[in-house]
């Protein structure tokens, strides 16, 4: 079996780990994985560290197209994991002649388009990685039914990659008693609005405790801006991308996920699998992995208030602390597996050659 993945994305975020963790379980079955992804990008970099073929897109919607056309026929099916990587796979199909399957990881209503249209009734298969994402996509879309398969967190890659020494440089480095954080991309979806909104009142009792956002993103001028406004300079950090994820997330006292929306949230799965608590936004996928009072606690989506409230409880009621992280990290190791999502997607693939 012989697969071709496609990712468009310019960076790196939770779709491209899950991608990565994909291909690598794949090939321990026999499965020949290639990756179409920008030319230049961290994914390609990683792919080719691992020994796996890249295919280099431009980003050009019609260029990328015909790359499709011609080097799809090498394959045996395409396996789409971004929008616009959808619309060149299903756009090329014609060419290569070959099925597409789709994993959609957002909860937002897909436009209402004649491309769109076309695209969902020209896919073999679409997948849904929350109950959220999938009931989203049965409204929108009543004559498909996709398939659930949930982002996954590689425990032993994750847990592997804690350096202690490193963990403790972190900390001192940002000298926040507590440390607050996030890993999150600086986009609209993610709302670090609402975090810094709650950062506020937070140190208003907590005055020694520092926030940090790990991420990158568009919106970097217009929330230094706000935190400056808010006058929490050098209390609120926006760190930037980081590429030792399991030390910096482990180097938190409270991960805390503010989105508008989640398809599922890979980073709390992470911050879950390192027994570090979470507090999060009421939305998406989110619920799945994050239930109230049991492995997190949930507040409603931008209601700096609630999450403000959400963080001091956590902070203060240590007992609460360390359940909520136990019965985090078990629903992580028995739900959320890499080799349990790498074997709904084999599966997958062979009912959709068959």
């Amino acid at each position: 079996m012989k697969i071709l993945h496609v990712d468009t994305e310019k960076g790196w975020r939770g779709g491209e780990q899950q991608l990565l963790y994909l291909i690598r379980g794949l090939r321990e079955k026999g499965v020949e994985c290639a990756v179409a992804c920008r030319g230049g990008s961290e994914l390609e970099r990683r792919c080719r560290e691992e020994g796996f073929k890249t295919v280099p897109l431009k980003g050009n919607q019609t260029s990328d197209i015909f790359r499709l056309a011609v080097i799809g026929k090498e394959f045996n099916l395409i396996h789409a994991h971004s929008a616009k990587a959808h619309t060149v796979s299903v756009l090329s199909k014609g060419f290569h002649k070959r099925p597409v399957v789709y994993t959609r990881r957002v909860d937002y209503v897909p436009k209402r388009n004649f491309l769109t249209e076309l695209k969902y009734r020209k896919t073999d298969r679409v997948i849904a990685i929350s109950r959220a994402v999938r009931d989203v996509l049965r409204e929108r879309f009543p004559y498909i039914e996709p398939t659930v398969i949930p982002s996954a967190v590689d425990l032993e890659e994750v847990e592997g990659g804690v350096d202690g020494k490193r963990v403790e440089e972190i900390r001192r480095e940002l000298a926040g008693e507590p440390l607050i954080g996030t890993l999150a991309a600086l986009t609209h979806q993610k709302d670090i609005p609402n975090l810094i909104e709650a950062a506020a009142t937070v140190l208003r009792e907590l005055p020694k405790a520092k926030f940090v956002v790990f991420g990158e993103g568009k919106l970097r001028g217009e929330l230094q801006k706000l935190i400056e406004e808010k006058g929490l300079k050098g209390k609120f950090l926006l760190y930037g991308f980081v590429k030792e994820v399991p030390n910096y997330t482990k180097a938190l006292d409270l991960f805390v996920l503010p989105s508008r929306n989640e398809g599922l949230g890979s980073s709390i799965l992470i911050a879950m699998a390192l027994k570090v608590p979470v507090v999060a936004t009421k939305v998406g996928g989110t619920v799945e992995a994050v239930k109230e009072g049991e492995t997190g606690l949930l507040v409603p989506p931008s209601n700096p208030e609630a999450l403000a409230g959400a963080i001091l409880r956590l902070l203060k009621e240590r007992g609460l602390r360390e359940r909520l992280t136990e019965n985090a990290y078990r629903l992580v190791r028995e739900r959320f597996s890499v080799e349990s999502m790498v074997n709904s997607y084999f599966k997958l693939y062979g009912e959709v050659l068959r």
